[in-house]
């Protein structure tokens, strides 16, 4: 904990004592508008969005309150977060990016889930029915270097390529406060090579990644003895195991791997700039317990299309941007018994598993997701002074377990409004947001809806899912100068804050404010 604060504390104080010339909060605006390639995997596109050198470090604290959210998310939570990005070109022929974020948090009343991913993911996962506190540290790096554009002809310089490769990488940890005292450990990590090439007003972009996810619980502790304390193994749905003591012991872990590859291609002429992205991936993920007792394996498979495309007219810039996914994931599900063996000679037992059963695709989950954005900015040059806007959005999710069979089933909708405006020379932004969500079909059958998972996580649920809400959001940033030892810096402060009201009389409130630095 200390070696990691002391970490981010180094990097930031790096970042603050930067010499580059700061950038305004409306010219990064254009310039993250108008990097298409940055909202791919594709790293050797840096080298034709070709941004100037630019970046920040923000320190932000954050509270959230309310009744609205699952059970397995929590209530109340309160964070600190540290952010800092940069674009720099480092030299004549190269281009990078950095990313790093580093959060705190601690939620309450969180129950049922000593993982991070409880939703649409692997079913073999494991939680306490008493509700507690959890603690989270999250450490989010990116990074990405890229050419640029080399050309391929001596005669002509129409064709051209770049060459790029990023890497994503983060730790994590989630530690429950009350017993059983369990410690999820995160190590996930992302390796991608792409490639770039142009033919006059086109350009193809293809990448390819490996990605490596292991999340761990080694073991858990209790501060008190209590003989009634229960433990429940999860296996999809409703289908939950409790067991006296089942903490005692008790360890796994979740390592998936993951290929995939992106495919892109960029129309850029006078005017207009246009990408379109498509992409799929395919993932197997174990679970291990001890003596490596498997309860199953999930496999996922993603489908990505993106649409990205940038107008501008005189001093309007139009954004129109179109994405769709479609995540399918099924899990067979393993019986397996402990097997011992005794060696007579070296008078040592060897402990193992065999799977008796196996019950293919038992678990099925299909998500699919789709947005439309439109957003129109007006300019003053290369700097953005104000916006107005619309998003669609939609998502559908289905989890299915079958013998017995049972599913759930949920579509809903949302649109938002949005406009933002500078003032005071572009030193004073205001952003404003409203969101209506409409739940629109819910549906839930359970093989067993008196069983303790159904009752207070499936059943109790149901309240979050059929409501429909408002939210507005408000969030205002005031830049201003600051000399620290004779060098001249651009710092802002932000304030922001949330308020969701559903249709059955639940809430969530959402404050914060955060302090910066544009470097």
């Amino acid at each position: 904990m200390n070696k990691k604060l002391s970490i981010v504390s180094l990097i930031s104080l790096v970042t603050l004592l930067s010499p580059d010339a700061s950038a305004q909060e409306s010219e990064y605006r254009y310039d993250d508008a108008m990097q298409l390639w940055q909202l791919t995997d594709n790293a050797a596109g840096l080298g034709i969005d070709n941004s100037r050198n630019r970046g920040y470090a923000e320190f932000n604290v954050e509270h959230r309150s309310g009744d609205y959210h699952r059970v397995q998310e929590g209530g109340q939570r309160n964070q600190l977060k540290f952010t800092t990005e940069r674009y720099q070109k480092v030299s004549m022929l190269l281009l990078s990016y950095g990313r790093l974020q580093f959060d705190i948090d601690r939620t309450k009343d969180r129950s049922w889930c000593d993982v991070m991913r409880p939703y649409n993911s692997n079913p073999f996962f494991s939680g306490s029915s008493i509700n507690g506190k959890y603690d989270t540290q999250d450490f989010d790096l990116t990074a990405a270097i890229s050419t640029i554009p080399i050309p391929l002809s001596s005669n002509q310089m129409d064709r051209e390529m770049t060459l790029g490769i990023k890497l994503d990488y983060k730790v994590g940890d989630l530690s429950r406060l009350r017993d059983p005292r369990s410690r999820s450990e995160l190590l996930d990590y992302q390796l991608t090579p792409a490639v770039t090439y142009t033919v006059g007003n086109h350009t193809l972009g293809l990448n390819g990644h490996y990605a490596r996810r292991k999340e761990k619980i080694p073991g858990m502790v209790t501060v008190q003895d209590d003989p009634n304390l229960s433990y429940y193994l999860m296996s999809g749905m409703e289908s939950a195991t409790g067991i006296i003591g089942g903490y005692k012991g008790f360890s796994r872990e979740w390592v998936n791997h993951e290929f995939g590859a992106e495919l892109n291609y960029n129309y850029r002429h006078d005017a207009l700039n246009s990408l379109t992205s498509a992409s799929i991936s395919r993932g197997t993920e174990d679970a291990w317990g001890q003596y490596k007792y498997e309860p199953g394996k999930y496999t996922t498979y993603i489908y990505k299309v993106s649409s990205y495309n940038r107008i501008k007219n005189g001093t309007l810039l139009h954004q129109l941007d179109l994405n769709m996914n479609f995540t399918q994931g099924y899990a067979d599900e393993y019986r397996q018994q402990l097997i011992q063996e005794k060696d007579a000679e070296k008078g040592y037992t060897s402990y193992h598993y065999e799977t008796q059963i196996e019950f293919k695709k038992r678990y099925q989950v299909k998500t699919t997701d789709a947005s439309f954005r439109y957003r129109c900015s007006w300019l003053d040059e290369e700097a953005i002074s104000g916006y107005a806007g619309l998003r669609f959005s939609m998502q559908n999710v289905s989890n299915e377990h079958l013998l017995p069979l049972s599913d759930f089933n949920y579509d809903h909708f949302n649109l938002q409004l949005e406009g933002g405006k500078a003032f005071f020379g572009k030193r004073l932004w205001i952003d404003l947001s409203g969101t209506y969500h409409f739940a629109k079909n819910v549906e839930l059958n359970l093989a067993d809806p008196t069983s303790d998972y159904a009752l207070n996580v499936w059943l109790s649920d149901q309240a979050y899912y059929k409501a429909n809400y408002w939210q507005g959001h408000a969030e205002v940033k005031y830049a201003f100068p600051l000399t620290i030892k004779k060098q001249p810096t651009q710092w802002y402060a932000k304030a922001y804050g949330d308020l969701l009201k559903t249709n059955n009389q639940m809430d969530r409130k959402t404050i914060g404010i955060a302090i910066g630095i544009y470097n």
